[in-house]
């Protein structure tokens, strides 16, 4: 493989720091874009075992200022984040940082989960919204200080950004579309509707941002959960959290294949679920705002997770097909 800017920042981080690089976890890019956005590394530091995660994201964050606020913060006897040893941060997108290696008896949930699992991960999810800070521990940035149905609007409009430019790359390459603008923009402006109708009345909530199976490990060994991955650490649209644990767990990870009935009873029980522990968060009006979360999630997997993506083209049409009828059925 070519080496990336994100490797040879790797190599002059670990000369300036002492981190010894081992082995390659993950590298992800910012959708299809093929820019890296992150590169993540296990090695050992002062001779413990440790992860160097590098960053280098279109998207404002300040991960190591996360982290470590959150573990400052954190009073749980079962949920942590690993320890922060070294960062820097360079810029608003861009920086590093050097911390605690999760035990190796630690596993991930695999998605979509099973009923019981659910059931747990709901568990590990209050035990998060009791212990995460409930106020910003940072100024907002701009667009977090939006109303919650204008920074809906401005999310959406930037993954429409990214489809509109994929779209074009396709078409200039005289290939066929994903998305035909006849079907799609008819369902776009009233998915927006309902979204701004539902959003006008309710409040902005500091979250995590990224809360979904695949950012908890559990330690089986000692009954430990560890939640990573805090760089998209915000003010969000209450519900937002909701809808997103539904979106990673089944809407990107459940079998495509399946026909819409099968598919949608999915999210159903997903529904079910998180309806049960709603008091407990203190949501009101619990099924008109899941309604326009999930209406924001269809928006968002269409334009960015399947049409501004590298997909195959039978998966992408199938994926579509799907959450157009989800959507048919919530606006």
């Amino acid at each position: 493989m070519k080496k990336t800017s994100l490797d040879i920042w790797a190599k002059e981080i670990s000369k300036k720091t002492g981190f010894v690089p081992e082995k390659e976890i993950r590298r992800a890019c910012y959708y299809a874009t093929n820019r890296f956005r992150c590169l993540i590394l296990s090695g050992k530091y002062q001779n413990k075992p440790a992860i160097l995660k590098i960053y280098d994201d279109p998207r404002v964050s300040e991960e190591p200022l996360a982290q470590i606020k959150f573990n400052q913060q954190n009073k749980s006897k079962t949920l942590r984040a690993p320890k922060v040893y070294k960062y820097e941060i360079v810029s608003p997108q861009k920086g590093w940082i050097i911390m605690e290696k999760i035990p190796e008896t630690a596993v991930s949930f695999k998605r979509p989960l099973k009923p019981e699992q659910r059931k747990e991960f709901i568990k590990i999810y209050l035990e998060y919204r009791k212990n995460f800070p409930t106020k910003p521990n940072r100024k907002l940035n701009l667009s977090e200080n939006l109303p919650a149905h204008k920074f809906h609007a401005f999310r959406i409009a930037r993954w429409l950004q990214l489809a509109n430019d994929k779209e074009a790359e396709i078409a200039l390459s005289n290939k066929k579309t994903f998305i035909d603008p006849k079907k799609f923009v008819p369902k776009y402006i009233k998915g927006l509707s309902t979204i701004d109708k539902e959003f006008k009345n309710r409040k902005m909530v500091w979250s995590h941002g990224l809360f979904n199976p695949t950012k908890i490990f559990k330690d089986q060994n000692k009954g430990i959960y560890y939640l990573i991955d805090f760089g998209h650490n915000k003010m969000y649209p209450e519900g937002y959290e909701l809808a997103f644990i539904i979106w990673a767990d089944w809407f990107l990870e459940a079998d495509w294949q399946m026909n819409y009935v099968d598919w949608k009873k999915g999210i159903n029980q997903w529904l079910g679920e998180l309806k049960l522990i709603a008091k407990k968060l203190k949501i009101k009006q619990f099924s008109s705002l899941m309604r326009a979360c999930l209406v924001e999630r269809c928006l968002g997997t269409i334009l960015a997770d399947i049409s501004a993506t590298d997909r195959p083209r039978k998966e992408k049409e199938k994926r579509i097909a799907l959450i157009y009828q989800l959507l048919d059925e919530l606006i």
